[in-house]
């Protein structure tokens, strides 16, 4: 059908120039209508030579590179038609793509993987960017943090990830700081076991940088690209200290960056390098010691000609000065691409591209590197699809949606069912010291794990050991320690609010009316288990805590108390071994099996409440607060404006019902350009009047819930300070969901 359809294309453009035809959708089969755009190729001579069809709602950047990528031998020019889904009209966009200058170098590039390499709906499997490689005749390299993550990656301690980054053809890799998780003897097996230079200028193991082996000098590489010289070096952020077990960086120093960053760009540009690079695992955040902006500005009077960055997962196309600074993002939702040039005044022009996954459709895997991910998948199927039980309603954690990580501002289900399954393990491995005759714990036991630590969510439904460890990725062992309140509330104000290099960071404000936060999503927010937390987001930082109480005996705990002997239970990322009064099995574990003893080792449905009100906070008060949540509807054209829907709320049948509503959002963006523009989208909702505070919505019993919170702004909020939030998406399924017309 694919290639009638380009057929098709081509005859249609042989018989206009630049002319609107109009083609009724009947006159291509209903499998095609995910095509919307063709690129039609002319010689020098302005005939036409071929055409190929373009799948995906891309942008224009990504459109102009797909037609540059798939050019005939002989085509100087390209131009760009495009339809509606529905293939009508079909019409010219004006748009011609000059495809006579190739890049003389491209990079495609990754960062912050986290062991996703396997494609998915939306994740751009290695696979196709193997082939996109083979395509662009293109360097590929990764900013790090590839080899700790989901269970490719966790379950193999890397492993899989370095076989499968081998088999894609990666060029060089920048050690990120979860490349130490599981280990200093570990990370070098890594190291040797790559097929490409694992490199990091800044990080020394005594004199010696540490990712030196044999004829690779683990700071640089130079890489000859259709005789242009691209020299590359790396930095890991120095906050990798803190960043990673406290061991598993022990007897390593990580130098200045800016330092470190201008002795690469002399020495290769000594070498004689025409493009330098860095590859850099810094990213834009306050607990860095050193941001890629900062970076850029150090530089901008060096040969440095770009900064391919990682470590915060955002999305980063900018210029500073003349140095381009980009970042992907995470999970492998997005490819960047850079297209480099060196004019004839020797001045390096970056062109920097962000390819979605949508892009990708357009590019036919490369079988080699498939076969690769289903060999070391086929290793991990059989652990990873044993279940261990069942909940009623998703455990929310992660970046809900990619976009809001409830955790890292807020108390989640999940981060409460973690805390509680610490304090379980804890009291495995009390010391007697801390029992009485009759072996009776005798100090309470209260838990915190850090709100970055648990990484994506669990759907109610089933649970599988693969949706634990894809969960809790970091391979961390349940440790207690001794403490008393005073050093406890100290503990959670730092958790909670504090400041990094004299700006405020985590939880700094509140809406008294709505009771949004604003926060600067820091990983070390609060989960808790065994106390409740009242704080003030609108005090100062420091003093935002009112009152830290125990659930047993619902007893309150004197802040300036520091005689009365508590056991905190978390793990070794927070708890350093010279603090721990001993340390228990794996996290994985111990969740695991504190599900199966909630549930009678599975038999029963695990039922975690959406929100225990843990954590609370004074500024808003939520007695009597109603919100109204949003949620797009997909496939609902059989719905019409003010009709409702049944839902169900938390796991329950609703009292309420959700009304129908087309909306149009109107919101700031910036465009390609990086200027503020006003962009306008209408969709079509369901609106429901809620209870003050998080909640699971869905429209029939098994569906797979989605996430409204008035706290962090899901579901309420389209767009905050730049950040395009949407609306979580429920699909509407007319035989599970009729509508009520009221």
């Amino acid at each position: 059908m694919k290639s009638m359809f380009v057929k098709k294309c081509a005859a249609f453009l042989t018989a206009v120039a630049a002319a609107a035809v109009y083609i009724p959708a009947s006159a291509v089969g209903s499998d095609e209508t995910a095509y919307i755009h063709c690129a039609a190729y002319y010689d020098a001579s302005g005939v036409l030579i071929g055409a190929k069809n373009i799948k995906g709602a891309l942008s224009s950047d990504e459109v102009d590179v797909f037609a540059d990528i798939y050019e005939p031998e002989n085509a100087v020019k390209a131009k760009v038609f495009e339809w509606s889904e529905g293939l009508e009209p079909i019409s010219d966009s004006g748009r011609t793509v000059d495809i006579s200058d190739e890049p003389e170098v491209v990079i495609l590039h990754t960062n912050d993987m986290h062991g996703a390499l396997a494609g998915s709906s939306s994740v751009i499997g290695s696979d196709r960017v193997a082939a996109l490689k083979t395509l662009d005749n293109a360097i590929l390299v990764d900013a790090g943090d590839a080899t700790q993550g989901v269970a490719l990656a966790s379950q193999s301690k890397g492993e899989s990830v370095i076989t499968i980054m081998n088999a894609a053809g990666y060029d060089v890799m920048a050690a990120g700081n979860h490349e130490f998780d599981y280990g200093l003897d570990h990370f070098k097996e890594l190291r040797d076991m790559a097929s490409f230079p694992i490199i990091s200028a800044n990080t020394y193991n005594g004199d010696a940088l540490l990712c030196a082996d044999g004829d690779k000098n683990g700071a640089n590489v130079i890489i000859n690209r259709n005789g242009v010289k691209v020299g590359i070096f790396a930095l890991t952020t120095q906050n990798t200290r803190t960043s990673t077990k406290p061991e598993n960086v022990a007897g390593i120093e990580f130098k200045d960056e800016i330092a470190t960053a201008k002795e690469q760009v002399a020495a290769l540009d000594a070498q004689d390098a025409d493009i330098i690079i860095a590859l850099t695992h810094m990213g834009e955040t306050e607990e860095g010691e050193c941001t890629s902006l900062e970076l850029a500005e150090a530089l901008k009077d060096t040969e440095l000609d770009a900064i391919i960055d990682g470590h915060t997962h955002h999305v980063v196309n900018t210029q500073e000065g003349k140095i381009t600074i980009a970042q992907t993002g995470t999970g492998s939702v997005n490819v960047g691409r850079m297209a480099i040039n060196i004019e004839e005044n020797g001045e390096v022009k970056v062109d920097e591209t962000m390819l979605s996954r949508t892009f990708f459709d357009n590019i036919a895997p490369d079988e080699t590197v498939t076969d690769t991910i289903t060999q070391e998948n086929s290793k991990l199927d059989q652990t990873l699809k044993q279940e261990i039980g069942e909940t009623k309603t998703t455990l929310w954690g992660g970046s809900i949606r990619g976009m809001i990580s409830e955790g890292r501002v807020g108390e989640t289900n999940f981060g409460n069912l973690i805390c509680d399954a610490m304090i379980e393990e804890g009291k495995n491995i009390v010391p007697d010291t801390y029992k009485d005759e009759e072996g009776n714990i005798t100090v309470p036991i209260v838990a915190i794990e850090n709100g970055g630590g648990y990484r994506v969510s669990i759907p109610n439904g089933k649970i599988t050991f693969g949706h634990i460890i894809d969960a809790l990725p970091f391979a961390n062992n349940v440790r207690i320690m001794e403490m008393t309140p005073k050093k406890l509330y100290a503990a959670l104000e730092g958790y909670i609010s504090s400041e990094k290099n004299g700006k405020p960071v985590g939880v700094t404000a509140q809406n008294e009316e709505t009771g949004f936060l604003t926060a600067s999503y820091e990983g070390s927010f609060p989960q808790i288990g065994g106390m409740r937390i009242r704080y003030n987001p609108n005090n100062p930082t420091g003093g935002k805590i009112e009152s830290v109480s125990l659930i047993a005996g619902n007893t309150d705990l004197d802040k300036n108390d520091d005689t009365t002997k508590l056991i905190l239970a978390s793990h070794d990322y927070i708890i350093g071994a010279e603090y721990m009064i001993a340390e228990g099995s794996g996290l994985v574990e111990a969740l695991t099996d504190y599900i199966k003893s909630l549930t009678n080792n599975g038999e029963d449905v695990l039922t975690m409440p959406v929100w225990e009100r843990r954590i609370v906070t004074t500024a808003h008060s939520s007695d009597d607060y109603n919100y109204t949540a949003h949620i797009t509807l997909t496939n609902a054209d059989a719905l019409n404006d003010g009709d409702t829907l049944a839902v169900y709320v938390d796991g329950e049948a609703y009292g309420k019902p959700g009304i129908v509503k087309d909306e149009t959002v109107t919101f700031d963006k910036k465009d390609e350009n990086g200027q503020q523009v006003t962009e306008t989208v209408n969709l079509r909702s369901l609106q429901i009047e809620l209870p003050d505070g998080p909640h699971a919505v869905k429209l029939f019993p098994e569906q797979e819930e989605v996430y409204v919170n008035n706290y962090s702004g899901n579901g309420i909020l389209y767009e905050y300070n730049g950040l395009i939030l949407k609306y979580p998406e429920l699909e509407y399924v007319a035989e599970k969901i009729p509508p009520s017309v009221g």
